[in-house]
């Protein structure tokens, strides 16, 4: 549904056998709704892909686009609330944003799936 909402196309792919409890589900797709709507504003791309996959007990978020780069993953509050967000489970983020692009938020959160 975020996804649907942008003012750019995205391909996602969810490969999930379960759920996640609700709060690290909500935790996701707050940090989702974070990620993309920088990208959106601020990365220059025409295109974005998500990426949602569980492996080895944690949930796995890919969020690239094809943008300018140099995107940091420490500064401003947008990334710091993310980092808060999914440091209450447990989580990780980080950010790899060459100059010229493309750029690449990855989240992961440690958690069982229903």
């Amino acid at each position: 549904a975020l996804a649907l909402r942008l003012p750019l196309p995205a391909e996602v792919t969810v490969e999930l056998p379960g759920r996640a409890d609700a709060p690290v589900e909500s935790a996701a797709y707050f940090a989702v709704s974070e990620v993309l709507t920088n990208a959106a504003k601020h990365a220059g791309a025409d295109r974005l892909w998500v990426d949602l996959h569980h492996t080895d007990g944690r949930l796995r978020i890919t969020v690239t686009d094809n943008g300018r780069g140099g995107a940091s993953g420490g500064t401003g509050s947008g990334p710091a609330g993310i980092e808060k967000r999914l440091g209450t489970f447990g989580g990780v983020l980080a950010v790899s944003s060459p100059a010229g692009g493309p750029t690449m938020v990855t989240m992961e959160i440690p958690c069982a799936l229903s």
